[in-house]
């Protein structure tokens, strides 16, 4: 339990002040725990961050995940994926400008060697079941995964910047958007 309220407390701290402007000691506090028990279950600032980016990365994975992928409604199956991602991210404020501070970070750098889990932001077996089927553009999954990542990102910005209202046409649009710069 304490682990959860250090991320809690983390997150937060993080979206307000920043990644490189929350010391462990506010956290710490905030937490109300000892700053012992910060380095009890993370070795430094460092893994602390990866591994709550590695918990939101489980979090958005478990979404993420399909099974029996039917390929004659593979752009339905997008579609249900994407509105998915969009809804977890708008639904999750604190998550999302955290994922947006860790990408552009030195701390999203070296994420690899702490991530052993599937692609980020959108799994690739989908994206390479899709090129498999001929029913994607041949291009580097990591680059249509992110294409399709970043237009999701930019409408759940403006929306949280409170620059755009959305509806239900207005997402569909920038799903089908997504859809047709990368389908074949």
């Amino acid at each position: 339990m304490k682990k959860q309220d250090i991320f809690d407390t983390a997150l937060s701290l993080i979206v307000a002040q920043g990644l490189h402007a929350t010391p462990m000691a506010q956290i710490a506090k905030e937490a109300n725990v000892a700053a012992g028990t910060i380095y009890h279950y993370f070795s430094s600032k460092e893994e602390m961050i990866h591994k709550l980016y590695l918990q939101i990365h489980d979090e958005l994975h478990q979404l993420m995940h399909i099974k029996d992928i039917d390929l004659n409604n593979f752009e339905t199956e997008f579609s249900s994926l994407s509105l998915r991602i969009f809804k977890f991210l708008i639904q999750n404020p604190s998550k999302f400008y955290f994922l947006q501070q860790f990408e552009k970070s030195p701390f999203g750098k070296g994420v690899e060697e702490f991530n052993h889990h599937n692609e980020f932001p959108i799994e690739a077996e989908f994206f390479e079941l899709g090129i498999k089927n001929n029913k994607l553009k041949s291009m580097p999954v990591s680059l249509m995964s992110n294409l399709v990542y970043d237009n999701l990102s930019v409408m759940v910005r403006l929306h949280l910047a409170q620059q755009i209202e959305l509806n239900k046409e207005l997402i569909q649009i920038v799903i089908d958007g997504c859809w047709n710069m990368i389908r074949k």
